[in-house]
């Protein structure tokens, strides 16, 4: 479980735990709960500081287990509001149940710890319970105003990240020998066919319903258009791991990547001997990755 929740989001929560006891030090002297007695203070602080701190815990958990909304900073902006708006809503709920309570069993003593859900005169009650939920409200704005930059921050970071590790990846792929592929014959719909050395194409862009086969013979870089499916050219190609299919419309050879850039819209390629870039899709990074890697095992140990 611990594995799922990072170990930055704990630091969060100890960090959450650490802005409610200045939030209690600070309104405290205004009349803040005031029905508590001084001496009983510390007490206070420290027990609000640990309820917080669970409360926290267990948002997460059910955030992440059961909503199935996992911290992940490589996905959009959209699914980070989503989540941390579904995770205070729990979180508020939670603490002030967890607050208020604590209060009212340090005043009236565990005997009474009912007080906290009846009015005076006896009757279930929320009063008590809404106005620790609107005063946890009112600190609530402040932490999220942290979470707003703390979250813009950890996805550049984790960006960068993605890139730096793209790009390693990039410099143990060496350049494949000739001959170490054959050659394939990719038709369209109309009988024109190519034939050609998967080893030898630098990228297929799907437009319409044609491709451009951009590739490599006798040291010249090519385009052939033929009207078919990117689809089927891929399990035509099925067999070479190194063409891959890295965004919607496009299948690169990832032999001819030079290195990888991008900003918090996507990653784009650049490949050998040309100036245009190729996206790559968010769902397909990890599969380039990969891709790179096993490329790179196999040419170092060929």
């Amino acid at each position: 479980m611990m594995k799922i929740i990072q170990r930055i989001s704990i630091w969060d929560y100890v960090l959450l735990s650490g802005g409610f006891f200045l939030f209690f030090t600070l309104m405290r002297p205004y009349g803040l709960e005031n029905s508590v007695s001084d001496n009983l203070w510390a007490l206070q602080s420290l027990g609000c500081c640990v309820l917080i701190f669970v409360g926290a815990m267990i948002a997460e958990i059910i955030v992440t287990y059961l909503l199935r909304l996992p911290s992940d900073y490589s996905k959009e902006w959209p699914y980070q509001i989503r989540r941390k708006v579904i995770f205070y809503l729990f979180l508020v709920v939670l603490i002030s149940a967890f607050a208020g309570q604590y209060f009212t069993i340090i005043e009236w003593g565990w005997k009474k710890w009912y007080y906290f859900w009846i009015d005076p005169d006896g009757h279930f009650s929320l009063k008590w319970f809404t106005n620790s939920l609107v005063q946890n409200l009112i600190w609530m704005l402040f932490v999220a105003i942290y979470w707003y930059f703390a979250t813009k921050s950890r996805m550049k970071e984790y960006r960068i990240q993605e890139l730096l590790s793209l790009n390693e990846a990039i410099e143990q792929v060496e350049t494949v020998d000739e001959g170490q592929t054959g050659t394939v014959d990719i038709t369209g719909e109309y009988k024109e066919s190519i034939s050609v050395s998967p080893a030898d194409i630098l990228y297929i862009e799907s437009v319409a319903n044609y491709l451009n086969i951009h590739y490599f013979q006798d040291g010249e870089l090519k385009q052939k258009r033929i009207r078919n499916t990117l689809k089927s050219v891929e399990e035509t190609l099925g067999d070479y791991p190194f063409l891959l299919h890295c965004h919607r419309a496009f299948l690169v050879n990832t032999r001819f990547i030079t290195h990888v850039e991008g900003n918090s819209a996507g990653c784009q390629l650049h490949l050998f001997s040309m100036d245009r870039t190729i996206p790559v899709s968010k769902a397909n990074i990890e599969a380039l990755r990969q891709a790179l890697q096993k490329e790179g095992e196999k040419q170092i140990n060929f």
